[in-house]
């Protein structure tokens, strides 16, 4: 059996930590033994789906805390790296690319390790100096992307879907879509109001902003509505105060978390799905709403344009545009066969390129070309 070692920051209750979760389960379920080791920030809750899923985790930080400096940050990586490439010989590192993941690559490399694939969910434009991933891609195994126009924010050429030709032909970096369950059955449920769900982190870069300066122009025109948001962050409190100055509190509900196993229950109620985000790897929850049939209505950037097609199975508009997004909300709560139409192309949709089989079969395919890689 091939050992794989999953080096990840931090396990919190985020998309990359989702998408890393299926990562775990595909492998396992084609017989690799796998090791997910954790630099800093933990949840209880995550670090126990991945033991449900069958994976030996390793918590550097029992604290969570991160080291104060980088000096410190090398030092506390390299020693525990050290110590657990000491313990078992892994045919393959498997890194999510997330700070310090610069610094992890090299220690690996400086500590022997040959095969080490880079996982990268964020789109390469955030990345002040992009020479750093270009080199990494180079000394690496691969470097799998989350969607075409990341792998080309990162390496300035058009991305690609793996395929085993590209590998052969001496590709390293390539586009491996995220992916989710398909939901055995679709529920929805009859209610009063039209509701606009929200399932984020609230942080600036996912623009729940950009969608409460929405709601006055929604308010105009629709009496009963209510918006749903479930997730928690940093800009909660800021939000909140938005949506009071803007005469929109009364129609908002923060949820606050709640456990993946749950959200059924939410996605059977929600009428649209609104994915305001500043920038987007890919755009995991809106594929999740679209295994619900939920069209979802997105700003036009990243992997969320090549997720959605604007008018076919969902709708676009246009980066920080409230005045835009107001609209695509009126435009589908007053047209009823237009709702089921993107609902139902949604679903088709995410079957045919997001499923979790899917991306099972893409992964194993890549991990059965790099461990026979001599």
């Amino acid at each position: 059996m091939k050992n794989i070692l999953i080096a990840i920051p931090c396990l919190l209750i985020g998309g990359t930590e989702y998408q890393t979760l299926y990562t775990v389960k595909a492998l396992v379920e084609n017989n690799y033994r796998v090791t997910v080791v954790c630099y800093f920030e933990y949840d209880e809750y995550m670090v126990d789906l991945y033991k449900k899923a069958g994976a030996n985790v390793i918590l550097l930080s029992p604290t969570g805390k991160r080291p104060v400096s980088l000096f410190k940050t090398a030092k506390f990586l390299f020693i525990n790296f050290k110590k657990i490439l000491k313990k078992q010989t892994y045919d393959v590192v498997h890194m999510q690319y997330m700070a310090p993941g610069s610094l992890s690559f090299l220690l690996f490399k400086l500590l022997g390790v040959k095969k080490i694939i880079v996982h990268a969910h964020t789109p390469g434009h955030i990345y002040k100096n992009k020479m750093v991933p270009k080199i990494i891609m180079k000394l690496s195994a691969a470097f799998i992307c989350v969607s075409k126009s990341s792998e080309k924010s990162f390496f300035d050429v058009e991305g690609e879907l793996f395929n085993k030709k590209l590998i052969k032909n001496g590709r390293k970096h390539f586009t491996i879509y995220n992916c989710v369950n398909i939901p055995n059955y679709i529920e929805k449920k009859n209610k009063e109001n039209f509701t606009i769900g929200v399932v984020s982190r609230l942080v600036y870069l996912k623009g729940i902003d950009i969608l409460i300066k929405a709601l006055p122009d929604v308010k105009d025109k629709i009496d009963k509505f209510k918006v749903v948001i479930i997730g928690n962050g940093y800009e909660k409190e800021k939000l909140i105060k938005l949506a009071k100055k803007l005469n929109v509190e009364d129609k908002i509900e923060w949820k606050g978390f709640i456990p993946k196993e749950f959200l059924q229950n939410y996605y059977n109620l929600f009428d649209i799905m609104v994915i305001p985000s500043r920038f987007e790897g890919f755009g995991l929850t809106a594929v999740e709403s679209m295994s619900y049939k939920i069209p979802v209505i997105a700003s036009n950037v990243d992997g969320l344009k090549e997720i959605i097609d604007d008018g076919e199975n969902g709708l676009l508009f246009n980066k920080e545009d409230s005045k835009m997004l107001a609209d695509k909300i009126l435009q589908i709560y007053n047209d009823q066969k237009l709702k089921n139409k993107l609902g139902k192309n949604a679903y088709e949709k995410v079957k045919q390129k997001f499923s979790y089989e899917v991306y099972k079969n893409k992964i194993n395919e890549l991990y059965e070309l790099i461990v026979k890689e001599k």
